[in-house]
């Protein structure tokens, strides 16, 4: 990455049933969250995110989705790079995903905040990745290093999740703007 490399916080909402079940319970536009940036070592833009096969960089062209929003945070996401490291070698939490859903069904029915029953150390999900690496970064927003990275969906209220969401938080703090996506449309990808 170049220094003057420019790093995104992207939400996605992918084509595949999995993705269309979690945008259903969350009622939530999104399903995936990922870091993105132009990389002048590697040529156009790259996605860094956890998948079934852990954390991964992979070419943005490669993640599916008919929907996308970028975010700049309005700072600079280069410091995580590096720090970042420790995070490679996690693996993608599916129950930590399960855990997710029953807390969230216990929050509809009772009312009641729970934590992630089924969080695994050493496991993350995508939204969970996503707000630990941005934690990484020094001066990182207030509202951004309040949250609890396993506690965290990719998109919804918190009225109806009962705990945030990545596009909630990125939509309501000052300083964090929505832009266009460099290598694809804003809506109807």
């Amino acid at each position: 990455m170049s220094d003057g490399a420019r790093a995104l916080v992207c939400l996605t909402a992918g084509r595949g049933i999995f993705a269309r079940a979690i945008r259903f319970l969350t009622k939530s536009d999104v399903n995936h969250a990922f870091i993105a940036y132009k990389s002048d070592d590697w040529g156009g833009w790259w996605a860094v995110q956890i998948d079934e096969r852990g954390v991964v960089k992979i070419p943005v062209e490669q993640i599916k989705h008919k929907y996308i929003e970028c975010y700049d945070m309005g700072m600079s996401l280069k410091p995580a790079f590096k720090m970042d490291r420790s995070l490679y070698g996690e693996r993608y939490d599916w129950l930590g995903i399960l855990g997710f859903l029953f807390k969230l069904v216990v929050w509809r029915s009772l009312g009641k905040v729970i934590g992630n029953p089924l969080h695994r150390k050493g496991e993350l999900f995508c939204s969970e990745y996503v707000t630990a690496f941005l934690q990484l970064v020094p001066g990182m927003y207030d509202s951004i290093n309040a949250l609890k990275p396993s506690q965290v969906a990719p998109g919804g209220s918190p009225r109806f999740l009962g705990s945030p969401s990545l596009s909630w938080i990125l939509q309501s703090t000052n300083g964090v703007k929505r832009v266009f996506c460099p290598w694809a449309k804003m809506d109807g990808y």
